[in-house]
């Protein structure tokens, strides 16, 4: 799976894929569902043929059959899982520069608005576009990606319509 140097030769393909259909999919009515923890976890396996993945769209396609089993299960019982998510999301704050004002506190936001609204989603988007307004604040507009000066419009129409008048 590695090549000489110890890197996975095109692995932006799986990603590149993913990417477009969670990006495609709302839009024609189809939940971005993603399973790239299935290509990893087959390779790990020794899948090396596209056998492998035919075999697990088999097997999503017959959990298929087991939603309405899936969506008996209560909220609370998913509680362990998030937990657990909520474990590994922390472990990532000891490589960010709390010190650092403009990089710290977006990080904060984003937990606190998390645990707030009760989504993740919701708070990963307050925490991307509050790093944006900081840094914007703070003079350091410079050093924002212009990919979130791009993902900032949609975010912000987000957040203003979810004010409810």
């Amino acid at each position: 799976l590695l090549d000489e140097e110890g890197n996975m030769p095109h692995i932006n393909r799986p990603f590149m894929v993913d990417s477009i259909a969670a990006a495609v999919g709302p839009w024609l009515g189809i939940p971005a569902a993603t399973a790239l923890i299935e290509s990893s976890a087959a390779a790990e396996a020794g899948g090396k043929t596209g056998l492998t993945a035919l075999s697990a769209a088999v097997m999503f396609l017959l959990m298929l059959l087991f939603t309405p089993v899936a969506l008996m299960i209560p909220k609370e019982a998913t509680a362990p899982a998030l937990i657990l998510i909520g474990l590994n999301m922390f472990s990532g704050l000891r490589k960010v520069d709390l010190a650092n004002f403009t990089d710290g506190l977006p990080v904060l936001m984003m937990v606190m608005i998390t645990l707030i609204a009760n989504s993740f989603g919701t708070g990963i988007a307050g925490g991307l576009l509050f790093y944006v307004v900081i840094k914007t604040i703070a003079g350091k507009w410079r050093e924002i990606p212009i990919g979130l000066w791009i993902l900032a419009i949609p975010l912000v129409y987000y957040f203003a319509t979810l004010v409810k008048h």
